[in-house]
């Protein structure tokens, strides 16, 4: 990855340390927010299953003689009245079931310390998960709870090897005549339809993460963009200042690729900006390096070294080429022609080095100092 890394254009690794950087910075606020959202989900889902059972139970206690008959009767005898109210009862439980996004819905009643006994039950009584009246189960946690406080609860979402993963509200069932508890109303909710809710919310906040990482690293690649382009360009030329020069040179010489370095000043400079003004000044030097950018653009690279100097770096082992770049520019900067300047001609002293394995950015601009005097003088 590293190695990719640094074969990446500046921009490429700008953009991919940004979304790294961001993505990393979000993560674990995604993560919290995902593991808060998955928890108000199950929790809503508990307040949702004990809210049914509660109300279920108060429909059952409003015939409380007849559940309570049918809950202490050990058989139902085929035909009587109470058969008659548990098929009804059963029938209510199965529309109830069908109109909520319950799971099961049952009855149950205490039996001894680790067995509870089904009374009611939603579901067909064809289905292999139907509960026939007076059928047995183990005596969980929660149900035993429930029948000694007789209080409302719900489970967390937990695993059975029979009915597998679920989360189950309980209320109890009490006759209010003599307080006793009869028993109690169950509905279980499967964990795939929780898990589903959880899924659904965790695209919605994937969705949205995902593009605030990407807006959030698009916005900071354009500011620092935006401020590298500025640190590195000369407001008055919009060329490359002498910052970016130095770096550029420092590449070069690491790669040991060949180049040429030109060194260039505007011959009598001072005079101009003492004759016609600073403004007139400022408009030479941004023609001048108009046309240096135009003629060195598909040859090298041209910068705004400070003042009225300039460089080009320009890639080549070739001295003719280098010469004859230094002529095409030196004959270019002659053609400049400003109304301000009232007949002034333009000329412009370059001075030439070529780069030799070994030599320091130093001793390179030294050299090339020198021949910039030397091609004054002449």
């Amino acid at each position: 990855m590293w190695f990719l890394l640094f074969s990446m254009s500046f921009k490429r690794k700008l953009i991919f340390l940004l979304l790294c950087s961001v993505t990393a910075a979000v993560a674990p606020v995604a993560y919290y927010v995902y593991e808060e959202t998955k928890e108000i989900l199950i929790q809503e889902t508990q307040e949702k299953a004990i809210d049914i059972t509660a109300t279920i139970s108060a429909f059952l206690t409003e015939e409380i003689e007849w559940y309570r008959r049918l809950s202490e009767t050990e058989t139902l005898v085929p035909g009587s009245e109470l058969e008659a109210y548990y098929l009804k009862s059963n029938e209510i439980f199965r529309k109830i079931k069908e109109h909520t996004d319950v799971a099961f819905v049952f009855t149950g009643a205490y039996v001894d310390e680790k067995t509870n006994r089904y009374i009611l039950d939603g579901e067909d009584p064809a289905s292999e998960w139907f509960s026939p009246f007076g059928s047995t189960d183990p005596l969980n946690p929660r149900e035993k709870e429930v029948y000694l406080t007789g209080k409302s609860l719900a489970s967390e979402i937990e695993e059975d090897p029979i009915w597998g993963r679920y989360l189950t509200g309980y209320s109890a069932i009490i006759d209010h005549r003599d307080n006793t508890l009869v028993g109690w109303v169950g509905v279980d909710y499967e964990s795939s339809a929780i898990q589903s809710r959880y899924a659904r919310v965790s695209w919605i906040l994937g969705i949205c993460f995902a593009l605030f990482i990407v807006t959030t690293s698009a916005v900071l690649y354009f500011i620092i963009l935006f401020i590298h382009n500025h640190i590195h360009k000369d407001y008055l030329t919009k060329l490359e200042n002498s910052r970016s020069f130095s770096r550029y040179l420092a590449h070069l010489i690491k790669q040991k690729i060949p180049f040429f370095l030109f060194m260039l000043d505007v011959d009598k400079f001072k005079a101009i900006n003492d004759t016609f003004g600073h403004a007139v000044g400022d408009a030479v030097l941004s023609q001048i390096a108009q046309r240096l950018d135009e003629t060195t653009q598909l040859a090298g690279k041209c910068f705004r070294y400070g003042g009225d100097e300039f460089t080009i770096l320009y890639p080549t082992s070739s001295l003719a080429k280098a010469e004859l770049l230094k002529e095409e520019i030196q004959a270019e900067i002659e053609t400049i022609t400003l109304p301000e300047l009232r007949g002034t001609h333009l000329a412009i002293s370059v001075g030439l080095a070529a780069w030799q394995e070994g030599m320091s950015a130093e001793e390179l601009l030294r050299k090339a100092d020198k021949e910039l005097y030397r091609d004054k003088m002449r």
